[in-house]
């Protein structure tokens, strides 16, 4: 497998190129020196494919991805943002002072640049609402904006009413909109 990070692609030379074009319909063929190779996406959806087939592709957050705000990522946290993002359901279960609010929503901001999602809706504690999540949203995604829905059940629908790319609730406010 070759990774072309120009072409955002993955390149492989098969035996039997049908097995993936067949059930990757953004796969192409491609035809260089003699040999047919199969050109793939380098995107999180075939990505999960490849992986399925037996392939052992690289996250292609680890390669495309412009890490925004004032530090450069952990390997803890790459990782974690990596599997956030290639996973449809996950739990990140990482120590305090790991940064698990700043890789969540890197993870967020990465399926959103490749439009696998719209919003997020971040579920979190009272005491974290504001002086965490808004503050980091604020501080390290200045493109993205962040509505922290708190207050009456009234304010609390008007405020999931306003156009925002981060809500940000607790387990109370929602089982109070419900």
């Amino acid at each position: 497998m070759l990774i072309r990070k120009d072409k955002k692609a993955l390149i492989f030379k098969l035996r039997n190129p049908s097995r993936v074009t067949t059930v990757i319909p953004t796969a192409r063929l491609v035809s260089h020196e003699g040999d047919t190779l199969v050109a793939v996406p380098h995107r999180p959806e075939e990505v999960k494919v490849l992986r399925n087939l037996g392939f052992n592709p690289p996250d292609p957050m680890e390669y495309y991805y412009q890490w925004p705000g004032r530090f450069k990522p952990f390997a803890a946290q790459v990782e974690t943002a990596n599997f956030l993002a290639m996973h449809d359901r996950a739990f990140c279960l990482n120590s305090m002072g790991l940064g698990k609010t700043v890789t969540s929503l890197w993870a967020y901001d990465y399926m959103r640049e490749c439009k696998l999602v719209k919003k997020a809706l971040i579920v979190c504690p009272l005491s974290t609402m504001e002086r965490t999540w808004a503050d980091e949203v604020f501080k390290t995604f200045p493109h993205l904006n962040a509505s922290v829905v708190y207050g009456t059940r009234e304010r609390r629908k008007k405020l999931l009413a306003q156009d925002a790319d981060v809500y940000i609730i607790n387990t109370d406010g929602i089982k109070t909109i419900m």
